[in-house]
């Protein structure tokens, strides 16, 4: 598996943000690359590590740990899950009896 460049995970935190609903003013973006520079702080620009016996590339674990970090730095408005279709009624539909 290939490693994700800084863009894609910059990309991709902006996408989910805006998907999310949150107005990205300038304000916010400065937010979000601090989130993005403390999370790369952390985990450090060396090269891939191997955790668990498993190769952890860079790119992967540092779109983790900004995503992680996500709920401290920005309040994501709460998904409201509309209702499948509208209650069920019995009545008619319109057909005439024959008798």
């Amino acid at each position: 598996m290939d490693d994700i460049s800084f863009q894609h995970v910059f990309s991709r935190v902006y996408g989910y943000l805006c998907e999310a609903g949150v107005e990205m003013t300038s304000e916010r973006c400065r937010q979000m690359l601090q989130l993005i520079d403390e999370a790369m702080a952390e985990i450090g620009e060396g090269s891939n590590n191997i955790v668990n016996d498993r190769r952890e590339l860079t790119g992967h674990r540092l779109l983790k740990s900004v995503m992680d970090r996500l709920p401290e730095y920005f309040a994501i408005p709460e998904v409201v899950i509309p209702l499948a279709a509208p209650p069920l009624c019995r009545g008619s539909i319109g057909y005439h009896r024959r008798g």
